[in-house]
């Protein structure tokens, strides 16, 4: 019965589900393909025997395995707007066993809508999506329950079997129907605050039983939310519209058929309610702009460092799009000769300050292993998994591996090639590393590990005890076939505007191995070193393009000094890729 009334209003749901997947794909593909880096899920019995020691245990298992998947392009917002959709077909269905003749049917959108809000959140579990069409079933058939004595055995069971499968959904479950029996016969109401009450001490006994460290997760949709962090409002909006309308289901259930043409204006008015609350929720809870870093990361995870490049044109907001951009100018071997092509605005965009916030953390990873700094690219690993919710981020345990591979830390290597050989999506790589374990020869055979390898200093010391500076020198003078370390360096003066510490750096490097030739960035730098002497120029080899291209900058700067405002949007356009227009008309943090 309950699969007839899903199937019926086909074309309406097939409708529904098109427009969320165009919605979430568009709007959100790369968020669901970030989210494989927040829930790692592992084939393994007691893994999944972890889960349902505790309430909610399902679901989460569930959401868990379902979550894997979503590294799979466009598998994220496939899956995600069948669920929503599957909520909107529950609570049709519940509306329509409450008040068959009610129109209430677009409003049935109502729980699909603002469930959507928090889906973006990457804080957020879809485990509260699940549960969520977890009672909604239960709901459907306490309606199709008829005695007084039926309902509240059923109400007792089934919030029992609610809080431990799927957990806080119990509790508004329990809500729902006492708000029912409250309207509906108000003498006999109160046996129905037992359910209440029974829901009330499974908390009580969760908490004591230390399940989960507040009430709040075992009660509310806080549950469903990452522990760590206070959500949002747009958490609580689901489970405050259902209740609002199963009420007014219930005071439309004597609502007797309507004439078609009254039964449409109804619909597009629940339509424009519908639609209004989405476009406020769109506007207020869905954080849009977080897309782009999360296609950068994804690039990044991908090694498409062209398309990083691609996408950073013109000003970029932000330090971490800019610290993106730059590893993947380093990765390109790009960083010296383009680096002020690119909008540029100090070294946090070269390198983001350590917070211990995980994202922050994986990127610093990446851009300390671009470096060839080995310690500190595996300290921001351990942090980044340390921060990461559940049993790690997949991603920072590769880059594990890599890192005690690469120190010959073999026998740590194989715990986490055997933890990863567990999940789907990461077995192929982590079997593939085997074949370095306890074989030196393979590690330096590799193009990847064994220039990695090279540039671990030759005696141990303290990381950045003299600063990270003089760690990438040491590193470039080592291994200076490593030439992203050489290039880090010297970004990290020029960004910095530190001429004096440039000029002793590249009077040191210039003409060793690390540092052949100047890229066009460090040749022009040495024009500002020494700005009226060209021999100085001609000792690290200056081009003469260089040098004419000075001379015109110079020429601009000395005919607009008299307008001082204007002058970098009139400069930007022809020299805007320099570090003449960075370092004179730009301003850093």
């Amino acid at each position: 019965m309950l699969f007839r009334v899903l199937c019926s209003s086909t074309v309406f749901w097939v409708l529904v589900w098109l427009a969320l997947f165009f919605f979430l794909q568009t709007y959100g593909g790369y968020h669901f393909l970030y989210l494989d880096q927040q829930n790692m899920f592992l084939h393994d019995e007691s893994c999944f025997l972890s889960f349902l020691d505790k309430p909610a245990g399902l679901v989460e298992y569930l959401s868990a395995r379902m979550t894997q998947h979503f590294i799979i392009p466009f598998c994220g917002a496939l899956t995600v707007s069948a669920l929503l959709t599957l909520t909107g077909m529950l609570t049709a269905a519940v509306v329509r066993r409450i008040a068959p003749h009610s129109n209430l049917f677009v409003c049935s959108l109502l729980p699909v809508v603002t469930l959507l809000f928090p889906v973006f959140d990457f804080n957020y579990c879809y485990s509260g999506i699940l549960s969520y069409c977890l009672m909604l079933t239960a709901l459907y058939f306490f309606y199709m329950t008829g005695s007084i004595a039926g309902r509240i055995v059923y109400t007792l069971f089934a919030s029992v079997t609610l809080f431990w499968l799927a957990g806080a959904v119990a509790f508004l479950f329990v809500v729902c129907i006492f708000l029912r029996e409250l309207l509906n016969r108000f003498t006999q109401a109160y046996i129905f605050l037992l359910p209440l009450l029974l829901v009330a001490g499974l908390a009580i006994w969760g908490v004591m039983s230390s399940w989960a460290a507040e009430y709040r997760f075992l009660l509310l949709p806080d549950g469903y939310f990452t522990h760590r962090l206070q959500p949002g409002f747009a958490v609580y909006l689901s489970w405050i519209c259902l209740p609002v309308l199963l009420l007014a289901s219930f005071l439309l259930r004597r609502k007797d058929e309507v004439r078609p043409g009254r039964k449409l204006t109804e619909r597009i008015v629940q339509l424009a309610l519908v639609g209004g609350i989405f476009v406020f929720g769109v506007k207020n809870f869905i954080n849009l702009k977080a897309e782009f870093f999360k296609e950068l990361d994804y690039y990044v995870r991908m090694e498409q460092w062209d398309r990083i490049t691609a996408r950073c044109q013109g000003n970029l907001s932000n330090y971490l799009y800019k610290c993106y951009l730059n590893l993947a100018l380093a990765e390109k071997g790009e960083l010296g000769e383009r680096m002020f092509a690119f909008d540029q605005s100090g070294l946090k965009g070269l390198l983001l300050p350590k917070n211990r916030v995980t994202h922050i953390s994986v990127i610093l990873s990446d851009v300390y292993f671009s470096m060839g700094h080995i310690a500190l690219s595996q300290q921001m690993a351990f942090e980044a998994n340390m921060s990461t919710e559940g049993l790690g981020n997949p991603r920072m345990y590769k880059r594990l591996i890599q890192t005690n591979l690469i120190t010959g830390a073999y026998s740590i290597a194989e715990k986490y090639i055997a933890l990863l050989e567990k999940t789907c999506y990461y077995k192929s790589w982590a079997t593939a590393q085997r074949r370095f374990l306890w074989n030196d020869s393979a590690v330096e055979a590799d193009p990847t590990l064994g220039i990695k390898r090279k540039c671990i200093p030759a005696q141990n010391d303290l990381a950045e005890m003299n600063g990270l500076d003089s760690d990438l020198r040491l590193i470039a003078r080592q291994t200076p076939e490593h030439r992203a370390s050489i290039q880090y360096a010297g970004a990290l003066y020029l960004l910095d505007k530190n001429m004096a510490a440039f000029k002793e750096f590249v009077e040191t490097m210039y003409g060793t191995d690390a540092l052949p030739a100047l890229p066009k960035s460090f040749q022009e730098a040495v024009i500002i070193l020494s700005e009226q002497d060209p021999d100085y120029w001609a000792r690290f080899h200056v081009s003469e393009a260089t040098a004419q291209r000075y001379a015109d900058f110079r020429q601009q700067v000395l005919a607009n000094r008299n307008n001082a405002s204007a002058l970098p949007a009139q400069m930007q356009h022809r020299f805007g890729d320099t570090y003449w227009y960075y370092f004179m008309l730009k301003k850093i943090d």
